[in-house]
């Protein structure tokens, strides 16, 4: 009876030794914790982005304004030696007035300098034909009858351009086509007529 027993004992220990393992499963994450976490993430990023974009836009200001500097320095160097032509021109003006020396040396001044402002860009716009409103400023307008409407007939002010930017337009005085005397009149009767009519309608 005994010896049934053990037997019965050991073959219930060998069934449950043949039985699998259950595996625990983990713990399930929490949801909103793993968005915190990625919205964390994603904000250390963008404080990361802007970091290096605040030191970059910084740099590119101290570029920049190293440039303007290094540019201004070069333009105020060609105009020192204009001035010391200046310095001389005054001292010949002194010494000698014949007005021709005196013209000469004006005129040597004034290549001079507009060689100076051209090698930083400078050009000046032509005022040659038709009139171009984003070159040009019309002054004064004449009334013609034998040149076409809007040819420039005179030049108050140059105007200068830096590449194809205009940075002061010519002033100028430009022509307008003179009317026959009947189109005038009839202008002028459409526009007594105009007059008129909102004259009524304010009564």
């Amino acid at each position: 009876m005994r010896r049934l027993e053990e037997t019965g004992v050991a073959e219930e220990e060998a069934s449950d030794a043949t039985e699998p393992a259950v595996e625990e499963k983990p713990a399930a994450e929490d949801p909103v914790a793993a968005k915190d976490k990625h919205i964390a993430e994603l904000t250390d990023d963008l404080k990361r982005l802007q970091a290096e974009f605040d030191n970059y836009k910084k740099r590119m200001d101290r570029e920049w304004s190293d440039k303007v500097k290094l540019a201004n320095q070069r333009l105020i160097t060609d105009l020192l030696a204009i001035l010391d032509s200046f310095d001389k021109a005054l001292e010949d003006a002194k010494r000698n007035s014949s007005p021709e020396s005196l013209k000469a040396g004006l005129g040597k001044l004034h290549k001079q300098f507009l060689q100076a402002l051209q090698r930083e860009g400078l050009r000046e716009i032509k005022a040659e034909g038709k009139f171009d409103p984003f070159m040009h400023e019309a002054l004064m307008r004449e009334e013609r009858e034998d040149v076409e409407d809007g040819r420039i007939l005179e030049v108050f002010q140059k105007g200068y351009a830096i590449g194809g930017k205009p940075i002061r337009p010519t002033k100028v005085k430009v022509t307008k086509k003179k009317q026959p005397e009947e189109l005038r009149q009839k202008e002028a009767e459409q526009d007594n007529a105009t007059q008129s009519q909102e004259k009524g309608e304010q009564r």
